[in-house]
């Protein structure tokens, strides 16, 4: 009985990645007709689309850069009070911003941590904990940097760019799974933020030169369809590509080409985050490689 009840079992969920595989297959064919590619559909090995069933982001968030990001405002009495009696922490936070842009990190970060050490329950601190946190890997000292990450509060409105931080920290530390970890946290949880689509494209970059060509196309595919008007566009087609010039599974060098193309084509009709796209010439010098290594017949 138990065994008929695996069987049964592991035909569902066969069942149910198939319907994954031709829905992503289908998307990929879909993608190439609307760039002009006539050509015959190609049976392609593709992976099981986790994120079909997400919420599609209507808008994304239009904050201005980070540096210029309203603090998360604290409605304590006790910090309304002690803000309007000195506004110390402010003008700590507004030097350190400056002597940062300066390239002045080290004076820039005793602002901060003036702030962070002076004014507990200032509603600058998580801004504070960003700055000094992003000094701390300009500096190299990721431990030091995630410490500050890690001490801003969920409710924060600096928590999803804490996140992305913390990824970008643990990336360069060589901890993949756990940026990954982070990255995603941001991409499922904030999807509207406009971090969500730059962390979706390092996972899917991540996944590429770790070998899992599957998980790498799942997020491509997923900026093409929910974040085709940002600037990660061009590089979500320019990965499609590489993982089917790259991955030792899904390799692939026709559609390689195909989608080198169709860069090249939307570049050509200039079209936005593609005309003025610094992968253009790249892009150009990967295709002229395909064509010279692998279809060389053709001329």
């Amino acid at each position: 009985m138990k065994k008929i009840f695996t069987i049964i079992l592991l035909l569902i969920i066969t069942s149910g990645y198939s319907k994954d595989f031709h829905k992503t297959e289908e998307m990929i064919n879909s993608i190439l007709k609307e760039d002009g590619d006539s050509s015959e559909k190609k049976e392609i090995l593709l992976p099981d689309e986790k994120s079909s069933t997400e919420t599609t982001p209507e808008k994304k968030q239009s904050n201005e850069e980070i540096k210029n990001e309203k603090p998360v405002e604290n409605d304590t009495e006790e910090t309304a009070k002690k803000t309007a009696m000195s506004g110390n922490d402010e003008i700590l936070l507004k030097t350190g911003i400056q002597l940062y842009e300066s390239g002045l990190y080290d004076h820039s970060l005793l602002r901060f941590n003036d702030i962070i050490k002076n004014f507990p329950t200032s509603r600058f601190i998580d801004s504070a904990r960003m700055w000094a946190g992003k000094i701390y890997i300009r500096k190299y000292d990721y431990d030091n940097a995630l410490k500050e990450f890690n001490s801003v509060a969920e409710k924060s409105g600096e928590y999803p760019a804490a996140l992305f931080y913390k990824g970008e920290s643990l990336r360069i530390k060589g901890d993949t799974v756990s940026a990954i970890e982070n990255y995603q946290k941001i991409s499922s949880s904030y999807p509207e933020n406009e971090l969500a689509d730059n962390s979706i494209l390092i996972t899917g970059k991540l996944y590429l030169n770790n070998g899992k060509g599957y998980q790498s196309l799942e997020s491509a595919l997923k900026i093409i369809r929910y974040y085709k008007n940002t600037e990660s566009i061009d590089d979500a087609y320019y990965l499609i590509a590489k993982i089917y010039e790259k991955d030792p599974i899904l390799k692939d060098v026709e559609l390689s080409r195909k989608f080198y193309r169709v860069f090249l084509k939307k570049a050509e009709t200039g079209q936005k985050n593609f005309a003025d796209s610094p992968l253009k010439e790249v892009v150009k010098k990967d295709l002229e490689y395909l064509d010279r290594t692998y279809f060389r017949m053709e001329r």
